[in-house]
Formats: structure tokens, C-alpha cells, sequence
């Protein structure tokens, strides 16, 4: 009987460190969103303001985030994403469509050592094309947020 009291003191202190690690998890992600943000504001010449989004999974860690400027976007995975993932190659596909389609249009494909795909960068996007580059993109992080964890 002497032991259910302890139980209980050392399963409360386990529950308050996971929830200062949890605190903790949510500034960092913040503070990561900030950097990229700084990275992006720097990356774009003349930019006179920029748009932003994060999307989360369904247990709200952030799994991507789409950075838009006057004529570059930016999707940045936070965990690399197989080129082989079916939302993958159609963003892959959608862009290689709109590259020919639109003069001045590139993009750039980020890989880690395994050959994931860890951010897509798309500059020289005309305003008439924004919107649909902006989609295929976005459609692409909605995606890949949805995917179960491993």
C-alpha cells in the first residue's frame, strides 16, 4: 500500500515534464516558422512583404510551409518526402507543365542524402500564373500533411 503513493507522485511529475516538452516543442516549431520566414524575407529581392502558411498534421506538428514573395514561392517539408509519393510526383508533374508554359519559370528541387524531397523552390512566377503555381503547391502540403506518422 505504501507504494500507490509514490505511483502517483512520480506519474504526476512524468506528466509535467511532457507538458513543459510539449511547451517547449511549440516555441522551437515557432521560433523554426521565424527563421524561415527571416530566410525568405532575405531571399527575395526587393520584396515588399511576403504571405506565409503552415500546415499541421492532425496532432498539430507543422509538416510544411509555403512561402510566397512577389515572384517566388517556397514549400519546405519538415521531415523530406519521398519523390516516389504520389502527391509528390504531381507536384513534380504540375510544375514541369507549367515551367514549359510559362516563359521564365523555374523551379528548384531540394533533396537530402536519401533522395527525399525536402523543398521545392519556384522563382520567376509571372502574376498571371500565381495562383495556379500557389495551388499546386498548397494542394501538395495538404497532402503530405495527411499522411499517418510513422
Amino acid at each position: 500500500m505504501s507504494d500507490k503513493p509514490r505511483l502517483e507522485e512520480i506519474r504526476e511529475a512524468l506528466e509535467r515534464e511532457i507538458a513543459e516538452l510539449e511547451s517547449r516543442l511549440q516555441l522551437y516549431q515557432q521560433l523554426l516558422a521565424i527563421l524561415d520566414e527571416c530566410s525568405g524575407l532575405a531571399g527575395a529581392r526587393g520584396r515588399a512583404g511576403g504571405r506565409g502558411r503552415e500546415f499541421r498534421s492532425k496532432d498539430g506538428l507543422v509538416v510544411a510551409r509555403l512561402t510566397a514573395s512577389r515572384d517566388t514561392m517556397r514549400l519546405m517539408f519538415a521531415r523530406p518526402v519521398p519523390e516516389r509519393h504520389p502527391y509528390v510526383r504531381y507536384m513534380l508533374n504540375a510544375l514541369e507543365r507549367l515551367a514549359s508554359e510559362y516563359e521564365g519559370l523555374e523551379y528548384t528541387v531540394d533533396r537530402d542524402e536519401e533522395g527525399r524531397v525536402s523543398s521545392v523552390i519556384v522563382t520567376g512566377v509571372p502574376r498571371d500564373a500565381q495562383d495556379e503555381v500557389h495551388a499546386v503547391l498548397e494542394f501538395t502540403a495538404k497532402k503530405v500533411a495527411e499522411i499517418p506518422p510513422r
